[in-house]
């Protein structure tokens, strides 16, 4: 037993060495922004988009599961997108609610002018001024989208998304290696979210787990450190509920 406890924790001693943290200075680098169209990516024609895994581990968000997003329709005399999100909380109950996206710019640190708009306010209404505010990494407009979590570590969360009809597919070399450069290197990086199961969430399984002895403690998997990036103030408004 002491030999599998050892196992394990060189198992998350190589974890974490081979973590190494994201930059979020790729959000503003304009040689990225051909792929930072956020209204390109919601409106691409396979409108609905499952959350393959995230940064974020450290929350009672963190532990849902089969988070999916799909775009209902574009306001037509609105910059609002209509959405529904869904996912599997840790209970085993499913939370399903109507959201709206409503596309802006970021602020360049130096002045830069960008021409499209690479962030979205996600709120519950359409006239709220306050909600979570995301920024698009990288989107290849087809398959797979990346979102910073401007709300959640310190600004430096990341979510990977992949569009129903590529979910069953491994997320591509192009894609990967943006997330790997954005937002970390390493499985400490991957917190799962989605499974083959969630394709009908009433029959999602939970990953089983083992318990070790009462004598003994399992050690746990080592928290990544988040992105470098500089201080941020983060919104101290009411925001809506996430997943």
């Amino acid at each position: 037993m002491k030999h599998a406890y050892w196992l394990i924790s060189l198992y998350f001693f190589a974890v974490l060495v081979d973590a190494k943290p994201g930059d979020v200075r790729v959000d503003e680098d304009p040689n990225y922004w051909g792929y930072q169209d956020i209204k390109k990516a919601l409106s691409n024609k396979d409108n609905k988009s499952w959350m393959v895994y995230r940064t974020l581990r450290s929350t009672d968000r963190a532990k849902h599961k089969c988070v999916y997003a799909e775009v209902k329709e574009k306001e037509a005399e609105e910059n609002a997108y209509e959405f529904v999100q869904k996912y599997l909380k840790e209970d085993g109950t499913t939370e399903k609610q109507t959201l709206y996206a409503i596309p802006y710019k970021t602020e360049h640190p130096e002045g830069k002018d960008r021409k499209i708009e690479n962030a979205m306010r996600v709120t519950k209404n359409k006239g709220s001024k306050t909600g979570r505010h995301y920024r698009l990494i990288f989107s290849d407009y087809k398959c797979c989208d990346i979102l910073r979590a401007l709300e959640d570590e310190k600004g430096a969360a990341c979510e990977l998304y992949l569009h129903d009809q590529c979910v069953g597919e491994a997320v591509s070399r192009k894609c990967e290696l943006q997330y790997e450069k954005a937002c970390g290197k390493g499985e400490a990086y991957k917190h799962e979210v989605y499974y083959p199961s969630c394709r009908n969430t009433t029959d999602v399984t939970p990953k089983p787990t083992t318990k070790p002895p009462d004598h003994e403690e399992t050690p746990e998997k080592p928290t990544p450190e988040v992105p470098q990036t500089p201080e941020e103030t983060t919104t101290t408004s009411t925001l809506p509920p996430g997943c």
